[in-house]
């Protein structure tokens, strides 16, 4: 029977049945929202379950506690998860493990991330890493279990666009498809193309829209530049009546970009004319949940009611040196002086991503002149430096001057005050996200507002900010804010009003 007809007739008997694609979410995503919404993980999984979604894709790592949570609230087994690195050679162990989950927790499919090339790899590599994928697909299909792979974002990966995947499955046949809409505008493949040449192996979709090709940011479905109607027509017309799991890695706003995103996904499986705008009232593109919690904003430069106080004049509490000691800088009259016989000073509490407020001024006596003139610095999770220097007809070199993500981004403007005035930063920093691997999935972003100027605009930050050599990526959670006492012999610098809001 030819394919197109097959599929036909498969398309007509889904509408016979009313079969209809079940629409899913990231189990990470979860994770996010109680992270970000200060809920537990049950009220989060709550949440997910009354916007309408009806399962989850869940990592092998995740804790039974968590999986009895998911089957308690009735949350499907839309798939499972697994890290492989078949780079590294046999995987016996983690293969065990991923079936195990498998079988004991009812999942019948496995998404497989089969690792990424080092620079050192041979260049026979991927046939190896084929071969062994290829044996374990073989292994979990005679327990009756499915293994995918999908397009990943990462040009590493021997399944990074439709070039690579057509090498991989010819080399292992029987492996199946998660076909990722925004992974195939990520590596600047046609995603209606692809969804055409892999249509007879897709067995799980992932729905990732993209602000642009390339992109990093997955904004809510329908938002970007990912023909998504398109892709999920297509699927139905071919009667696909799987999974669509939905995807925001790296959102900051997860509840709402998944409230977003499934009503997209509903009207667009429900209404074959949509999108349109004939027939339809404003009420039909307005949102009332969740409601945004209220927030006091501050008088003047003030903190606002949900703001965590750093420092307000009165002590060093929140502040500790590199010891985990008292912070030993100096506090009089409500101002924090740097003593550069103590060292740097790091909050005890850690953040993720944030608002920082904190105000700065440079001596009016300075001396010295380029980077031994009033130097110092904001590190955000203590890795990467927002530049603190006179740059007040202080000529420097420009990725080191006041206003810059140090060694990596100018300033887009001097917005500098004369010493003995103060200056302020309002700095939105958006913490990164890594693989397993230990690279970046999301680069952290910084934008940097100083005296009410921008200075970085939501700049891509691209990895520790070093005084010698380049940024390097190096895997961490939350850090501390530190405030660098520089060795420079010129006068020390003060603080006042510091305080953070977690975003």
């Amino acid at each position: 029977m030819k394919r197109n007809l097959f599929f036909h007739l498969l398309f007509m008997m889904s509408l016979a049945v009313g079969a209809q694609p079940k629409i899913s979410l990231f189990c990470d995503h979860v994770e996010s929202i109680a992270q970000q919404e200060n809920i537990s993980f049950r009220e989060a999984a709550q949440k997910v379950r009354n916007l309408g979604y009806q399962g989850l894709d869940v990592s092998i790592s995740l804790s039974a506690d968590k999986l009895k949570v998911l089957d308690e609230l009735g949350l499907e087994h839309a798939c499972a998860i697994s890290w492989m690195d078949y780079y590294k050679g046999e995987q016996k162990e983690l293969e065990d493990q991923t079936l195990d989950f498998m079988q004991k927790n009812g999942y019948d499919k496995v998404l497989v991330v089969p690792g990424f090339r080092t620079a050192d790899a041979p260049k026979n590599a991927e046939q190896k890493v084929y071969a062994r994928l290829k044996k374990f697909t073989e292994r979990a299909q005679a327990l009756g279990l499915k293994v995918m792979v999908e397009d990943f974002d990462n040009p590493t990966s021997p399944c990074y666009g439709e070039g690579n995947l057509n090498r991989l499955f010819a080399a292992s046949p029987s492996t199946e498809h998660v076909f990722d809409t925004g992974n195939y505008v990520f590596a600047g493949d046609d995603v209606m193309s692809a969804l055409a040449n892999f249509r007879n192996r897709i067995s799980h979709v992932h729905l990732k829209d993209r602000l642009a090709a390339h992109d990093s940011a997955s904004p809510a479905i329908g938002t970007g530049v990912v023909p998504m109607t398109a892709v999920i027509r297509s699927l139905q017309d071919s009667g696909y009546d799987g999974w669509l799991t939905v995807e925001h890695y790296g959102s900051r706003r997860m509840l709402q970009d998944a409230t977003l995103s499934i009503r997209f996904v509903e009207t667009a499986l429900k209404d074959k004319d949509f999108p349109k705008t004939e027939g339809m009232n404003p009420g039909m593109s307005e949102y009332w949940s969740p409601q945004p919690k209220l927030v006091a904003p501050g008088e003047g430069m003030s903190a606002p009611s949900d703001a965590i106080i750093l420092f307000d004049g009165r002590n060093l509490n929140e502040w500790q040196n590199d010891k985990g000691d008292a912070a030993g800088w100096k506090v009089e009259d409500g101002i924090l002086t740097v003593d550069k016989s103590q060292g740097d000073i790091l909050t005890r509490r850690t953040f993720s991503s944030f608002q920082l407020h904190l105000e700065w001024r440079i001596p009016e006596n300075i001396s010295g002149e380029s980077q031994a003139r009033g130097n110092s610095g904001v590190y955000l999770q203590d890795k990467y430096e927002v530049q603190i220097l006179d740059s007040y007809n202080n000529p420097t070199y420009v990725n080191g001057q006041a206003g810059s993500i140090y060694k990596q981004a100018p300033p887009l403007v001097n917005a500098m005050r004369a010493p003995g005035e103060w200056n302020t930063y309002d700095i939105i920093f958006t913490a990164p996200l890594f693989r397993e691997d230990g690279t970046y999935l999301y680069h952290p972003y910084v934008t940097v507002i100083q005296n009410g100027v921008v200075v970085q605009n939501h700049t891509e930050i691209q990895g520790t900010t070093e005084y010698i050599g380049f940024p390097r990526t190096v895997k961490h959670g939350e850090g501390p804010i530190r405030l660098q006492s520089h060795g420079d012999p010129s006068e020390p610098i003060s603080f006042r009003n510091i305080w953070i809001r977690k975003m």
